[in-house]
């Protein structure tokens, strides 16, 4: 059983399990990130597989995260020859999302300050739906559900297991529901998050993607170009969005802290995923013979 390289990170908030250059089919390797991801192994909020030479960020569920995205730039940093030092700008390409995701890094190891840069097809605007207002973005759609002055309710998850279902989201790659109140400047938002293919609905601490998607509606709502998006966590995510260009596209700044947790080996067999593993090993070997 192979040891794998990983590191742990947190994204505002946003706990992620990277595992580093893994000689492996892609079925084989987003088992392992699963795998990973269970509280007997390393426990995260999400996982997935990174290429240091290409530069490229494959997620548990196929899915496209923000968050992750981020801290893969700080992952570069980490790995450049300034020991963790920034400044840093890389380009990155990113699972679910159709175009590069520029990403600029500030500060010095363990934490750093992290943008990611995005242009957004036309048409990702904000719609009436399901008593909210809902955002299709590439690899992920979220839902967004206004609290007005109230609290956040009660049993997120279950919450928005239902959400998702009366919404018709459950064939979606991932799935986010944002319960959101407006505050000075922007908003608090608590968000849930469906990764269909990971098997994964997490109350996250932090969404950038979902930060994103409100930003967008806050956008439509008061006209400003920037938002501060208060996490769960306590951290903050401030979105910049510049204004369309010729063919509607918008581009999307997301920026805010990132922080290395942890790196070292892990085995992912040893946990009790030996058999999704072999399974994903047949099902590459199937695909090989075809």
């Amino acid at each position: 059983m192979p040891a794998l390289t990983f590191s742990k990170w947190s994204s505002g908030g946003n706990t992620t399990l990277f595992l580093h250059d893994v000689a492996a089919p892609p079925r084989r390797q987003a088992a392992w990130a699963r795998a990973v991801l269970h509280p007997a192994v390393l426990g995260a909020e999400q996982a997935g597989c990174v290429s240091m030479a290409a530069r490229t960020l494959h997620m548990a569920g196929g899915e496209f995260c923000v968050n992750a995205s981020r801290a893969f730039g700080a992952l570069l940093a980490l790995s450049g020859p300034g020991a963790g030092a920034a400044p840093l700008c890389a380009d990155v390409s990113v699972s679910g999302w159709t175009g590069p995701v520029r990403l600029t890094v500030r500060g010095r190891a363990p934490r750093w300050e992290v943008s990611a840069r995005l242009r957004l097809p036309p048409g990702c605007r904000p719609e009436t739906h399901a008593g909210g207002r809902i955002v299709r973005l590439p690899g992920i759609t979220h839902l967004l559900l206004p609290l007005g002055d109230g609290a956040a309710p009660p049993d997120l998850p279950e919450r928005a297991r239902s959400a998702i279902r009366a919404a018709g989201l459950e064939d979606e790659a991932a799935a986010g529901i944002i319960w959101w109140k407006p505050r000075a400047r922007g908003a608090a938002m608590f968000p849930v998050v469906r990764v269909r293919d990971a098997g994964t609905l997490v109350a996250e601490n932090a969404c950038g993607s979902g930060a994103l998607a409100l930003a967008l509606e806050l956008a439509l709502q008061n006209g400003h170009g920037e938002c501060d998006l208060l996490q769960p966590s306590g951290s903050v995510l401030h979105v910049r969005l510049a204004p369309p260009g010729e063919d509607g596209a918008l581009e999307a700044e997301i920026d805010g802290p990132v922080v290395l947790l942890a790196r070292g080996r892990v085995w992912p067999d040893t946990a009790d995923t030996t058999d999704t593993a072999d399974a994903a090993d047949a099902a590459d070997t199937a695909d090989a013979g075809n």
